[in-house]
């Protein structure tokens, strides 16, 4: 009987031994299941967040790459006095369009020079629906304005951490 006690003990100890090791081996497994997961889901994260940004700086170059066009095509129309006055109406609409595009777009710095430079393209244009001559320093504000659109532009682009960790 002692033999039979003993062997049914051991027994016992094995199973539950055995119930243990499954339980934690049962663990572990939901554990690395959980983690495989959570990198999946991290992982599907990251890629929509990077072609998420993809599609933005895509827009956004597209968008500069109109405004741009429209500001030369804009100023120019301000400034020549041989513009005629339909040309200069649809290089305002087309400016004013891109202006739409660039807001839309952002960042907030570059929405902000093309405000300015707006608001310049405006107060030139007052002074030529009243009549009068443009004046050498309106040109160079709207000069002093483009540039300051285009390097809000190029901080955009810039690869350097320093110069683009402001940009969205």
């Amino acid at each position: 009987m002692d033999q039979g006690l003993a062997a049914f003990f051991a027994s016992m100890a094995a199973l539950l031994g055995a119930l243990i090791g499954g339980g934690f081996s049962a663990r572990a497994a939901r554990i690395g299941g959980e983690k495989t997961v959570e990198a999946a889901r991290r992982q599907v994260k990251d890629q929509a967040q990077a072609e998420s940004e993809r599609w933005l700086l895509q827009a956004r170059h597209d968008a500069y790459q109109v405004i741009l066009g429209a500001i030369d095509t804009y100023a120019d129309a301000l400034i020549l006095p041989t513009t005629e006055a339909e040309a200069a109406e649809t290089a305002k609409q087309r400016f004013r369009s891109a202006e739409l595009r660039v807001k839309v777009v952002g960042p907030e710095t570059v929405r902000n020079a093309a405000h300015e430079l707006s608001l310049t393209f405006i107060s030139v244009q007052r002074v030529l629906d009243d009549g009068q001559p443009i004046e050498s320093w309106m040109a160079s504000r709207i000069e002093e304005r483009h540039s300051a659109f285009v390097n809000a532009v190029t901080a955009v682009y810039a690869w350097e951490p320093e110069a683009a960790r402001d940009v969205p």
